[in-house]
């Protein structure tokens, strides 16, 4: 069965599902019509480099290849809509065993026009250490991103996604297996988008694997973001944290739920996952939903939590009785509180790019 026959032959989501609550298929799909698929795409521009411009490394490879099969669940509409979309092409980012870059690689996808999709495959070979940024960007009015891989054994990656879009809609599936004593980050930087659906998989399939998924979210306006995170244990000794963060001004909606699986014969798994949601506007709305499946009885720790607030009147008081107004202490408590996952996605250097990159972004959230 091709990818299109697959994707027609699944049915359509029940919103009781909450991977599917918040967001329902209908408003995620770029016509709004389930059974519709769109036969004309905008090819989207690539670049690939290091993030001071210069070109990549031998051992660091990028390159158009056919689909490998595929990590997600065979179920997941979302996967196999992208998958329908690029017609079995996908976009393969190598990088070779052994391989240790001295500076990240700065990925960058400009997507313009109607619909636009993209698939990508990252083989990250076993001992390598990388840092990965990849930014989307431009003014496609929807954008469906697929991104497939296996992360090597005793592979150290950083891996950050930063939406940088302008009006349109953004729908991103991962589907990421960890190795054997692989060591991941995993960073969400979004700004950009009016409405952007993501579901986020991750499997731990190697003894002694170590994944952190961090989130930094700015919403505005009319923006409604929703993020579903599974990170699966399905080996012992692993280890996870989730931390999400999210700051909502205007009349935005974010939704974050997360769901941790601990499997059956995963022994010593250690797993824990915070959302915390900053409301800067009495008409902004956040909900988060964390839930844990836990199968195995010899775990290390397993647990959850999840708080929302305003802006804290008393901090805000003592930074103006320090001299800010009114406006530089709130866009100070933000810039705060969205760095405190920034500061853990990386290198300092990719650290200090971030932060440049989305303090334009707070004016408006100050206000």
């Amino acid at each position: 069965m091709d990818a299109a026959a697959t994707y027609l032959d699944l049915p359509i989501p029940d919103r009781a599902n909450h991977l599917w609550r918040y967001t329902p298929w209908h408003r995620i799909h770029p016509t709004g019509k389930a059974a519709y698929l769109p036969t004309t795409l905008a090819p989207p521009v690539i670049h690939l480099t290091m993030l001071d411009g210069s070109e990549p490394p031998e051992g660091v490879t990028i390159s158009a290849s056919e689909a490998v099969d595929s990590v997600a669940p065979v179920d997941d509409i979302a996967a196999a809509f992208i998958r329908a979309l690029t017609a079995g092409d996908s976009v393969t980012l190598s990088v070779a065993k052994g391989v240790r870059l001295k500076q990240p690689l700065l990925l960058q996808v400009e997507v313009e026009g109607d619909v636009c999709g993209i698939h990508f495959n990252h083989d990250i070979g076993p001992r390598s250490e990388v840092e990965l940024i990849t930014v989307f960007k431009g003014n496609a009015e929807w954008l469906g991103v697929l991104r497939e891989g296996v992360i090597g054994e005793g592979a150290i990656l950083n891996d950050i996604v930063v939406n940088r879009l302008g009006g349109g809609m953004m729908l991103r599936v991962d589907a990421i297996r960890i190795e054997r004593d692989a060591q991941v980050k995993l960073g969400t930087v979004g700004a950009g988008g009016k409405r952007t659906k993501a579901d986020l998989r991750y499997h731990m399939v190697g003894i002694g694997g170590s994944l952190e998924v961090k989130g930094s979210i700015m919403s505005e306006g009319e923006q409604h973001n929703d993020s579903h995170i599974e990170i699966m244990h399905d080996a012992p000794m692993t280890y996870s944290r989730l931390n999400w963060h999210s700051s909502c001004g205007g009349r935005s909606r974010t939704i974050g739920t997360g769901m941790l699986r601990i499997a059956d014969g995963a022994k010593g798994s250690d797993a824990n996952q915070l959302f915390h949601n900053l409301l800067l506007s009495p008409h902004a709305e956040a909900d988060s939903i964390p839930e844990l499946e836990v199968l195995e009885n010899e775990v290390v720790g397993c647990g959850h939590g999840t708080a929302n607030g305003p802006v804290d009147e008393s901090q805000m008081f003592y930074l103006q009785s320090r001299g800010f107004s009114e406006v530089g202490a709130r866009g100070l408590l933000i810039a705060a509180f969205l760095n405190s996952t920034l500061s853990d996605m990386g290198s300092d250097a990719v650290h200090d790019w971030l932060k440049d990159l989305l303090s334009g972004g707070l004016a408006s959230l100050t206000s």
